[in-house]
C-alpha cells in the first residue's frame, strides 16, 4: 500500500513537471518564416533556400513547399495576417504531424476555427485539398466512385477521397462524428493501409506495397491486375466534435487510433482582443473589450447545456467588423443582432451581462 502511494505521488510530480515544461514552451512566441531563393512573400523573413527550394518554418518546424499541379485546388486568403499565437501553435503541430506522415484529427466546439486551420495549413504549404462533408446519408459511393453518363456511356468517376489518395492531396473530412457504421470499414482501410477496392475493378494500394510489387512484377503486370498507387503525400485531416457533450456518434477505437488528435480550443480572451484590434483598428478598444467579455460570459453559461456549449468567436469578429466600418454604432444593438437570445430564451441573461460590463441597452 505504501508503494502504491509512492507511485501515485511520483506520477503527480511527473505530471506537474510536464505542465511546467509545457507552460514554458507555450510562452515562447512563434513566428512564420519562409525560406526562398527565387520568390518573395508578404509574410515572414526571407532567407536563402536550400538549392533553390522553398521552405516554410513555423516555430522551428521546417517543411518543403512543393509546386501544386492544380493551383485552383489550393485554398487562398485563409492564412491572413495577423495570425494569433494559438493559431500558430496549432499550425506548428500540424506541420510536425505532416512531416511524420501522420493523419490529423482536429477536435473542438462548433464553429469555423477547425476548418480555417485545415485551410490555412493547405494554403501555407501550398497543398491541393479535397473536401468531404460527412453526414448520416453519406455512403461508400460518396467516398469511392459514382456512375455518371457521358456521351451516352456510363463511366465511373473518382470521388474526393480517391482523387486525394491517388494524386497526393489533403483530404478534409468534416463531421467525422456523423459517419455511419457502413462507411467506417472504408475509412479504416484508407487510413491504416491506404487501400480501397474501387467499383470499376481497380484496387488502390499503399505506396510501399505497390512499389514492392512493381519491382517484382513490372508495370505491365500491375496494369493487368488493375492496381493503382496511393501517393505517399496523401494526408487526411478529420474535423469533429467531442461526443459528449455534443450530439453524434462516439468514434470507434479502431478509427480513433488512426489519427493524431489535437484539441482546438477557442482563442484566449486577451489574444483574441489583440488580434481583433490589429485587424479592425477603428473599433474602440473599450467597447470591443466589453463585447468580448459579454460573449465569454454567455459561452461559459452554456457549458452545462445538453446540446453542448455555444462557440461565439465568429460573432465577436462580426461585431468588430461592423464597429470598424461604422463608427458610433451601439455595441449593445450589435450583440442583440448576432446573439439569438430570444430563440434560446436567454434575453434576461444577455441584458444582465451587458449591464455588468457597462454596455447601454439598445432602445426598442
Amino acid at each position: 500500500k505504501r508503494g502504491l502511494l509512492d507511485d501515485r505521488a511520483a506520477v503527480r510530480r511527473v505530471t506537474q513537471l510536464r505542465g511546467v515544461l509545457l507552460a514554458a514552451t507555450e510562452s515562447n512566441p512563434i513566428a512564420i518564416r519562409r525560406c526562398s531563393s527565387t520568390s518573395s512573400y508578404n509574410k515572414g523573413t526571407q532567407d536563402k533556400g536550400e538549392g533553390g527550394d522553398e521552405w516554410l518554418s513555423v516555430g522551428g518546424v521546417k517543411v518543403k513547399i512543393g509546386t501544386p499541379l492544380c493551383p485552383y485546388l489550393v485554398p487562398q486568403l485563409y492564412a491572413k495576417d495577423p495570425l494569433s499565437q494559438t493559431t500558430l501553435r496549432h499550425l506548428q503541430w500540424m506541420l510536425r504531424k505532416d512531416s511524420l506522415g501522420q493523419d490529423m484529427f482536429l477536435l473542438g466546439p462548433p464553429g469555423p476555427l477547425r476548418r480555417h486551420l485545415a485551410l490555412s495549413f493547405c494554403e501555407l504549404v501550398r497543398r491541393e485539398m479535397e473536401y468531404v462533408s460527412l453526414s448520416r446519408d453519406t455512403t461508400e459511393m460518396d467516398l469511392k466512385q459514382r456512375r455518371e453518363i457521358q456521351s451516352g456511356t456510363v463511366h465511373y468517376m473518382d470521388q474526393a477521397a480517391v482523387r486525394a489518395a491517388i494524386k497526393g492531396r489533403v483530404l478534409v473530412l468534416e463531421g467525422i462524428e456523423k459517419a455511419e457504421r457502413n462507411v467506417l470499414p472504408v475509412l479504416n482501410n484508407l487510413l491504416e493501409n491506404r487501400e480501397m477496392q474501387l467499383d470499376d475493378g481497380r484496387f488502390m494500394l499503399g505506396p510501399s506495397r505497390y512499389d514492392k510489387l512493381m519491382e517484382e512484377h513490372g508495370g505491365e503486370m500491375m496494369d493487368q491486375w488493375k492496381l493503382v498507387r496511393a501517393d505517399e503525400r496523401f494526408r487526411v485531416i478529420a474535423l469533429g466534435l467531442p461526443v459528449p457533450p455534443y450530439q453524434g456518434n462516439p468514434l470507434d477505437p479502431p478509427l480513433r487510433s488512426r489519427f493524431q488528435a489535437r484539441n482546438v480550443f477557442p482563442i484566449p480572451f486577451q489574444e483574441q482582443l489583440e488580434q481583433l484590434l490589429e485587424e479592425f483598428g477603428n473599433a474602440p478598444k473599450k467597447d470591443l473589450s466589453a463585447v468580448l467579455s459579454v460573449l465569454s460570459t454567455l459561452h461559459s453559461l452554456t457549458q452545462t447545456s445538453p446540446t453542448g456549449p455555444i462557440e461565439l468567436s465568429q460573432q465577436a469578429r462580426m461585431v468588430a467588423m461592423v464597429m470598424h466600418h461604422t463608427p458610433g454604432v451601439s455595441p449593445a444593438s450589435l450583440l442583440q443582432s448576432v446573439y439569438p437570445s430570444e430563440a434560446l430564451g436567454t434575453s434576461d441573461v444577455l441584458k444582465e451581462a451587458m449591464q455588468r460590463f457597462g454596455l447601454s441597452l439598445a432602445k426598442d
